[in-house]
């Protein structure tokens, strides 16, 4: 493979998180279409249900996070185990016994609505107090009570489509679950931020979602 710079990367992501729902089946599909010759991030723009403007079937309640921090991190975690024989000194064969994978950033606007992102918590709890007020409840959930999940749509920088132009690379997740502890400050000399961890899980179908280069946007 020849050296190329166009495949060199800088630039930071758009994070959107689907709507939450029971209906693990229906996280990875219920999104925006991608449509050939329009950037994603422009199609997820227009995805609040109000209007369709020719870029595709817009999907309600998709709504991204505002700006991060410390950049999108995704992560593999593959755990393997070794078969080991007596005529060798080490193992003959190791299998993959286990996997996850984990997508973290640091919300740089500390809305409720991140907060409870963060927590784990559906936005059914935030609510309206009073006029120009918004209250969000601080729920401690119940025994056994399975954890929210929510689609996840990121749009970052793909190799270069032309000379100093980049291309688009669209990660969708099917299932993510904030499950890590998290914690915010108040500080006199720095902003609030929210970092958050998303544990991935697989759909039915064994997979995580997809990675998509797009070349073909403008």
């Amino acid at each position: 493979m020849a050296l190329t710079k166009k495949n060199i990367i800088v630039g930071a992501a758009r994070v959107y998180l689907g709507p939450s729902t029971s209906d693990s089946a229906s996280l990875g599909s219920s999104k925006p279409a991608l449509v050939a010759g329009t950037k994603y991030s422009t199609t997820m723009a227009l995805a609040d249900g109000s209007t369709n403007t020719g870029v595709g079937t817009l999907v309600t309640n998709w709504r991204e996070t505002g700006y991060t921090t410390n950049g999108l991190q995704v992560a593999t975690n593959p755990s393997w185990s070794d078969v080991e024989v007596d005529q060798l000194l080490d193992s003959a064969k190791i299998f993959k016994d286990g996997m996850t994978l984990e997508v973290s950033t640091t919300f740089a606007e500390a809305t409720l609505e991140n907060l409870l992102v963060a927590w784990g918590q559906a936005s059914t709890s935030l609510s309206s107090a009073a006029p120009f007020e918004k209250e969000a409840v601080l729920q401690g959930g119940s025994l056994g009570e399975a954890p929210l999940e929510r689609g996840l749509v990121a749009i970052g920088n793909a190799p270069e489509q032309a000379p100093n132009v980049y291309g688009e690379r669209v990660y969708n997740l099917y299932r993510v679950l904030s499950v890590e502890a998290a914690s915010f400050t108040n500080s006199r000399s720095e902003a609030t931020t929210i970092p958050v961890t998303f544990r991935a899980l697989p759909a039915d179908t064994g997979d995580y979602g997809t990675i998509r280069d797009r070349s073909n946007v403008s």
